[in-house]
């Protein structure tokens, strides 16, 4: 590994060469000594170092641990993720079962154990994960391992590859029959919290999620052209959606009998927040007569109507936020114009037929209690 060449200077010096041409992919060491000895000494030594792993980056990358990786995750880059709040969660499961382990011993096979205790694992309120769930587990540990290989180049390769995900079950695709929808409106519309009813009204007409409702803020939304204005989503992609028909004048009286101290479009009367719609909702679901239903299956009643209604994937995919079509959506650039003749569509198919403003009517007479206590 290590040769020692003499060499004679002009002046008649004579002085020792050290070459040390590795095997392990480092650059070759040369170093000159005025004495032989010196020469080998220097060079049992250098390689003793690399016997030691002192010079091998993967044996040096072996002290790291699984915790330490997670760490440098957490603060390099989960900061930019939208989902954060869920990857902290799943990253400090992991932190917990495998952190003491090295990066090295940190194998497919322990991942797939430990895959197997998410999924059997009972959790406080008495369920279990789900298959999507744990995939989900799987995924931001595999965007960490990454991380290591990438960026902090910890590891050479990332075990997640050879962990086969689970096969997840189907998606709900519960709707409202013309009829069922008919009727959970008029249940809406006597809760004793008048928010309920525009707030299932405006979930069923722009497929909007729950979330990005119950966070909305009036400064977004534009009653003059009827349009709402979605800066953060999901999908971290700004969004508009349309308000049509009764919708839009119903929105512009609850604009006008607002708090203005208050920003949100759905705040609560008693504090301070986003309003808590469970109890209203669940009794509305149960004077109904709605089985099965859950708020965001509402976002799913608009996607499947505007399916059947004729709209086009890019003004499905423009209306609800997905990114299914992200690639197409890079050419693609549908205005707001479009996504309001796709709301009208819902609008009329689902709700025109209701005679809306009888039940925004008994909606107003309903009371004034908030219903979330």
């Amino acid at each position: 590994m290590a040769t020692i060449q003499k060499r004679k200077k002009k002046n008649g010096a004579t002085s020792y060469r050290v070459m040390i041409r590795p095997d392990d992919g480092l650059p070759i060491q040369y170093k000159t000594f005025p004495t032989n000895q010196e020469a080998k000494d220097w060079a049992i030594q250098e390689e003793a170092k690399r016997r030691q792993g002192l010079y091998f980056p993967e044996k040096s990358r072996q002290k790291h641990t699984l915790a330490e990786l997670i760490d440098r995750y957490i603060q390099d880059i989960l900061p930019s993720i939208k989902s954060a709040e869920d990857v902290l969660r799943h990253l400090n499961w992991w932190k917990l079962k495998l952190g003491k382990f090295t990066l090295k011993h940190v194998s497919s096979d322990l991942i797939s154990k430990h895959r197997r205790e998410l999924l059997d694992e009972v959790l406080p309120k008495g369920k279990k994960r789900t298959e999507a769930t744990v995939n989900r587990y799987l995924a931001s540990l595999s965007a960490v391992l990454s991380h290591g290989v990438k960026e902090c180049e910890w590891i050479s390769s990332n075990p997640m590859s050879r962990v086969k995900k689970l096969k997840e079950a189907e998606g709900r695709n519960r709707t409202l029959s013309p009829d069922e929808c008919s009727r959970l409106l008029a249940a809406c519309a006597k809760s004793s919290n008048k928010l309920l009813l525009p707030f299932v009204i405006l979930a069923l007409t722009t497929g909007a999620r729950s979330g990005e409702l119950l966070g909305l803020q009036w400064n977004s939304v534009d009653l003059e052209n009827g349009m709402i204005h979605l800066k953060s989503t999901k999908n971290g992609r700004p969004r508009v959606l349309a308000i049509v028909g009764d919708v839009l004048e119903m929105l512009k009286e609850l604009f006008s009998k607002r708090n203005p101290e208050k920003l949100l479009v759905f705040a609560s009367k008693t504090r301070f927040g986003q309003l808590t719609l469970r109890k209203p909702w669940e009794k509305a679901l149960k004077d109904g007569k709605i089985e099965d239903f859950r708020v965001h299956d509402l976002r799913h009643c608009f996607a499947t109507t505007a399916s059947v209604s004729g709209s086009s994937n890019i003004q499905l995919s423009a209306a609800t936020g997905h990114r299914t079509l992200s690639q197409l959506l890079r050419y693609c650039h549908p205005d707001a114009a479009s996504v309001q003749q796709l709301t009208t569509k819902v609008y009329e198919k689902l709700v025109s037929t209701t005679n809306l403003s009888a039940i925004i009517a008994t909606n107003s007479d309903s009371g004034d209690d908030d219903g979330s206590h």
